[in-house]
């Protein structure tokens, strides 16, 4: 609901609303003094005189500090309001600024220092009306202390239910801005995770099939003379390669687009690679002219996607730097199921990795073998080998549901 223009302005501007406040009150005041009968229902007052203007007068004019200085303007109210009461003075609304400031110091005053002047201010006004019931000659009604008692009581009450109820709000709104700032640092981590999943996919097709065409490509060039039906098959295997990698590339991108792809009338997107495509992964290899083997061990077993990917792209990875790094040489593809894991081993003999390349995929391929394996809760071992080569070692355990709470 849209509140109108003026009260809105008085909101966002409260000093400005207290000042209209104070000088709204003070007319009251001076008019009450001017038009107050001194003598009503048989009793006598004391004629309003200089010493009653400036006693009555600036209590309206405290209110302007209600929410600046709540417990400054109350004790300077009831500094003023005794002694009017004490000189007997008529009663015109003066006391209503004190009342309207004690519900501004519960409001708006620091809690420990506006308990202390109110419980102050309203000893002594208590106290002023007390001996006025036992000294005053009109006879002022014990009742009538009673009454201003609840009356003083229950300014303080509305006060301190406003307090509480704005701290109650700043606390949902505090609530709701950490819920928020969570939701946005949960969404955050999300979207990085799978910028990192993505960068790991690109990475693995980009390596593997641009060093699967490199090779082709330099086996073409040097027997395009003398045995031009080798480059053939080379050019071959470098079209179907580009064809792969073009695809792999097409489904990530159209992820990237639109993450519920398969919505779409784009063609239609390739399963994931697994385990079981380590074979024709090595037969791949093995038509580049990179000399690999692959031994399994135990009864194969049906992975998880998600480990059965990480298992391919460890093949993957180890084997695109052994073509990169080894040179010549022997690579062989160990897969071994264990009852509670899968053991991936890939050695070679030949020269290893080069302890000062930047080459992007022995840095870069490295970690991402090691994310991934760690996503699942394994293990993983790189390094030289005694005597030469180099070696990966990874264990995947097949107990993913636990090992996914990492």
């Amino acid at each position: 609901m849209t509140r109108p223009r003026p009260v809105q302005w008085l909101r966002d501007h409260p000093f400005a609303a207290d000042i209209i406040l104070a000088g709204t009150l003070t007319f009251l005041i001076v008019g009450g003094l001017v038009t107050v009968d001194i003598n009503t229902d048989g009793q006598s007052n004391r004629e309003i005189d200089a010493i009653g203007w400036l006693l009555a007068v600036p209590q309206g004019a405290l209110l302007a500090f209600r929410r600046k200085a709540p417990v400054q303007a109350l004790l300077a109210s009831t500094v003023l309001l005794v002694p009017y009461w004490v000189l007997d003075y008529a009663d015109p609304g003066t006391s209503i600024p004190v009342l309207l400031l004690l519900y501004a110091a519960a409001a708006h005053g620091p809690r420990p220092q506006a308990e202390r002047a109110a419980f102050a201010c309203g000893a002594v006004l208590l106290g002023v009306m007390v001996v006025g019931v036992f000294v005053d000659t009109e006879d002022l009604p014990a009742i009538a202390v009673l009454a201003n008692l609840v009356i003083f009581a229950t300014a303080w009450i509305l006060g301190d239910s406003l307090r509480n109820r704005r701290a109650y709000l700043a606390e949902v709104e505090a609530r709701a801005d950490r819920a928020e700032q969570d939701r946005a640092e949960e969404t955050a981590r999300a979207v990085q995770a799978e910028r990192d999943r993505i960068a790991r996919e690109l990475h693995d097709v980009v390596a593997h099939s641009v060093s699967v065409m490199v090779v082709q490509a330099g086996a073409a060039r040097r027997v395009i003379e003398s045995h031009p039906e080798q480059t053939t098959e080379s050019l071959q295997i470098i079209e179907s390669t580009g064809r792969g990698a073009l695809d792999e590339l097409r489904r990530l991108l159209g992820v990237l687009r639109n993450p519920d792809a398969t919505k779409t009338s784009d063609p239609p997107l390739t399963p994931q690679p697994g385990a079981d495509d380590i074979a024709e992964l090595v037969v791949q290899w093995q038509q580049t002219g990179l000399d690999v083997t692959l031994d399994t061990e135990g009864d194969p077993v049906a992975l998880p996607s998600g480990v059965g990917l990480t298992a391919y792209r460890v093949v993957q990875e180890a084997l695109t730097n052994a073509m990169k790094h080894a040179g010549p040489a022997t690579v062989v593809v160990k897969v071994s199921y264990h009852p509670d894991e899968v053991e991936l081993a890939i050695t070679d003999d030949g020269r290893g990795v080069q302890p000062h390349s930047t080459d992007l995929s022995t840095g870069h391929g490295l970690l991402g073998m090691a994310e991934r394996v760690d996503l699942f809760g394994g293990s993983l071992a790189t390094g030289p080998r005694p005597g030469g080569g180099f070696r990966v070692v990874a264990n995947l355990p097949l107990d993913t549901a636990a090992s996914s709470t990492r």
